[in-house]
């Protein structure tokens, strides 16, 4: 009897301890993904100040890149690729994907043996190139495995964002200008304490926890539409959408401006609700063009106004006004586009292109333009059909969660064209592992 019952109890510690493993395997890679979700919006504030303890502030604004390489090998590991290879090849993402990352690592290499660039440029160029499309894949994987982030992304989300847009208003309105300067903020160091419209101007933009006034102008566009969909009806819901509009205007990001537009015009699409209710729709419409209408005689009479709408000073000293530097970005960036069709390597163009001291940087001030400018026309056209099958597979879900990711993504592919929203940290976490969770969640039956 004592033998029969010690193999009971035997059998039954190894049950426990094989489902304590399983828990712990299963529930681990949730609370990475929700503990980087959470984090990033305040990913520039930290770094920074913690490097003014220990130093090593590049090494430091690794962290999410290090919980990337654990997924990493949690993925590879637990046999999800299969898996989630297969599912992808419903909706005609896994080729495109694969080869997108087999044709970057590959630019990577490019650079390095063309030595125009050093290792630490081409390789943050492959960073920015692959870690909205990597992100994406290994939340995809984690969500199809458990549904806990589907149930708790809303408070993970939500409520770092509310937090940034409140330090945005305390930041414009109440605190010194250069409030952040006491935490390690120092232009051409780490990050610059405060931004004004031109560089030149007394006209202090909102930039709150993040790089720059363009990035958090972004976050916001994305936070609203979140805000808009999932938080309850009630005096809250309009306290913090109110809040939060004003963030996104005291950033004067235009680009972010119009993007939020878009959005709002996708929405409509997507759900249909114009055509349910023509009424609304139609006074919706007129409501827009009224206030376009007296923001631009606003503009044109009024010096602040025209400061912060077409970012045009009169008394400003500045050579060139940031909409002649982002025209001519454009162009040429355009013609890199254009006559070089093969792409210089990873790390030669956008953000990357700038860390480099001994060749001048190609800043074309629009991340599809960049792409295109380190691996050609193959590498813009694998991207852009990323994004395009993405968003179909998101139209296909029809369901609230999906609807406004894609309206989102039309506002800041929008975004992107004038700016490289998807090189930002926080915004290539979150929306890219927000439309992981989505398409993780809903069913993939349908061919698409």
């Amino acid at each position: 009897m004592d033998r029969a019952k010690g193999k009971e109890q035997g059998v039954k510690g190894a049950v426990r301890a094989i489902s304590a493993n399983h828990r712990l395997t299963t529930r681990l890679p949730n609370y990475v993904v929700a503990s980087v979700l959470t984090f990033v919006p305040v990913h520039a504030f930290v770094t920074v100040w913690a490097s003014t303890a220990v130093g090593h502030y590049t090494l430091l604004r690794l962290w999410p890149e290090l919980a990337v390489l654990c997924l990493s090998v949690w993925f590879l590991a637990s046999g999800r690729i299969r898996q989630t290879w297969r599912e992808f090849s419903q909706f005609h993402l896994g080729w495109l994907i694969l080869l997108y990352l087999l044709l970057s690592i590959l630019y990577f290499g490019i650079a390095q043996v063309r030595g125009d660039i050093g290792l630490r440029t081409a390789s943050y160029g492959l960073l920015l190139s692959t870690r909205p499309i990597v992100w994406f894949v290994l939340v995809y994987a984690i969500a199809r495995k458990s549904s806990w982030l589907r149930t708790h992304w809303k408070r993970i989300v939500l409520i770092p964002f509310a937090a940034v847009c409140a330090f945005a208003l305390l930041q414009f309105f109440i605190l010194p200008p250069d409030f952040l300067k006491q935490f390690g903020y120092e232009k051409g160091v780490t990050i610059a304490p405060l931004q004004t419209i031109n560089q030149d101007t007394e006209t202090i933009r909102a930039q709150s926890t993040l790089r720059g006034p363009n990035p958090l102008g972004a976050y916001v566009l994305l936070g609203i539409g979140l805000m808009w969909v999932f938080v309850r009806r009630g005096i809250g819901k309009y306290v913090l959408l109110a809040a939060s509009g004003v963030a996104l205007y005291l950033s004067f990001s235009r680009s972010a401006w119009l993007g939020l537009a878009v959005a709002g015009l996708a929405w409509i699409a997507v759900t249909k609700s114009f055509l349910r209710n023509a009424r609304i729709g139609a006074s919706s419409a007129v409501v827009a063009l009224l206030l376009v209408l007296g923001g631009v005689l606003l503009a044109l009479n009024n010096q602040g106004f025209k400061n912060a709408i077409f970012h045009a000073n009169d008394q400003s000293t500045a050579a060139q006004t940031s909409n002649e530097d982002r025209l001519s970005a454009l162009r040429d960036g355009v013609q890199d586009v254009v006559t070089e069709p093969l792409g210089r390597g990873l790390g030669t163009a956008g953000p990357a292109s700038m860390l480099e001291d001994a060749t001048p940087a190609r800043n074309s001030e629009n991340y599809f333009l960049s792409v295109g400018q380190e691996t050609g026309w193959l590498g813009l056209g694998l991207f852009i059909a990323i994004c395009y099958r993405l968003a179909r597979a998101l139209y296909k879900r029809r369901e609230p969660f999906a609807n406004v990711l894609l309206a989102t993504f039309v506002g800041l592919t929008f975004v992107n064209l004038l700016s490289y929203a998807w090189a930002d940290v926080t915004l290539a976490y979150i929306w890219w592992g927000l439309a992981g969770i989505a398409m993780a969640t809903t069913p993939h039956k349908e061919r698409l």
